[in-house]
C-alpha cells in the first residue's frame, strides 16, 4: 500500500514537504509526476498524529490533493484523534467537540478510518467507516518487558474508571489474566478537582498491578488509583496508557514504571513504543 506518513515522514513511500507559513498557516506539497505514476485503483493511506487543529487540516489538505489526482481508495489511519475526550457536552455553554470534528472529516468522505484505542465508542459511532484499533497487543508487549526483569508471580490489571472499564474485561481475557481491580473516582466537571478513590479489592498483598487506560494528560487519576493500590499492599505499580500526553511531566508519585506509545508524541525517559508496531492495515 502506498502510504504519506506524517508521523513518520522517513517511512513514507509518497515524498512530501511540510510548509508552515509565517501566519502560521500549514502547507503541504507532494509532486504531481510521483503522483500520477501511482495506481489510483488501489488503497493509499494517510498515516496521521491528530493532535491539533493544524494537524486536522493538513490530512484534509493531502486528501484534497488525492481526489484532485482520482485516488479512487483514500484511506486516513489515526494514531491520536483530537478531542476524543470532549465525547458529549460536558456542561452547559461548551461544544460537543468531537461531533463537530467528525463532521469535518466526515466531509472528505475517506474509504476508510482506522483510529488507535479511541477513548470510547462515540468516535466509531460519529466517524463514517471508521473502525478502532484496540490496544491489545500494546498492553501485551508492555506487560512482557516488564516481566522479562520483573517477574511477577501476583499480578492484576486495574481499571483505574467507570470508562476504562468498559475495556478492561476484554482485555483481560485476551492476556489470559484472571485478576481484574475495579477502581472509580468522582471527577467535578466544572473543575476537574478528583476524590473519593475506591476499589473492589481489598487485599493486594504483594501484588504487581497494572493500570491499564487509554490516555494519561496531568496524571491525577493514576497518582489517586496508585495511592489507593498501595495503600491495600500493592508491591508495584505500573501504568500501561496507549496515549501519552504528561502535561506535567512523566514523573506520577506511586507509579513505579511508565509505558506509552507515541501515538501522540514521542516521550522520553519512560518505556514509548513506536505506534508503528500497533497501527498497521
Amino acid at each position: 500500500m502506498n502510504t504519506i506518513n506524517l508521523i513518520y515522514p522517513e517511512k513514507s513511500s509518497v515524498p512530501f514537504e511540510r510548509i508552515v507559513f509565517p501566519d502560521g498557516q500549514p502547507h503541504i506539497k507532494i509532486n504531481p509526476v510521483a503522483l500520477d505514476s501511482l495506481d489510483k485503483a488501489a488503497p493509499i493511506a494517510i498515516y496521521s498524529r491528530i493532535s491539533s487543529a493544524n494537524e486536522l487540516l493538513l490530512v484534509l489538505l493531502i486528501k484534497n490533493i488525492l481526489d484532485y489526482h482520482e485516488f479512487e481508495k483514500i484511506e486516513l489511519h489515526i494514531s491520536y484523534l483530537l478531542a476524543a475526550r470532549m465525547d458529549r457536552v460536558m456542561t452547559d455553554g461548551e461544544p460537543f467537540t468531537l461531533k463537530v470534528i467528525a463532521g469535518m472529516l466526515n466531509t472528505a468522505n475517506f474509504k476508510k478510518i482506522r483510529i488507535f484505542d479511541p477513548h470510547s465508542e462515540v468516535s466509531t459511532a460519529l466517524l463514517n467507516r471508521s473502525y478502532a484499533v484496540n490496544n491489545h497487543s500494546f498492553v501485551k508487549d508492555a506487560l512482557a518487558h516488564y516481566w522479562k526483569t520483573n517477574p511477577a508471580e501476583k499480578h492484576c490489571i486495574v481499571s483505574p474508571d467507570a470508562g476504562a472499564l468498559k475495556k478492561i474485561h476484554s482485555l483481560a481475557n485476551y492476556l489470559g489474566i484472571d485478576q481484574v481491580v475495579e477502581c472509580m473516582k468522582e471527577r467535578d466537571v466544572k473543575t476537574g478537582t478528583l476524590t473519593n478513590f475506591t476499589t473492589t479489592a481489598s487485599n493486594l498483598q504483594g501484588f504487581f498491578c497494572f493500570i491499564v487506560d487509554d490516555l494519561c494528560d496531568g496524571g491525577g487519576t493514576f497518582i489517586g488509583t496508585a495511592k489507593l493500590l498501595k495503600s491495600l499492599g500493592a508491591n508495584k505499580v505500573i501504568l500501561v496508557v496507549s496515549h501519552g500526553i504528561f502535561s506535567k511531566g512523566p514523573v506520577l508519585e506511586g507509579i513505579d514504571a511508565i509505558y506509552c506509545t507515541d501515538s501522540y508524541k514521542q516521550i522520553d525517559n519512560i518505556n514509548c513504543f513506536p505506534i508503528s508496531n500497533y497501527l498497521l492495515p
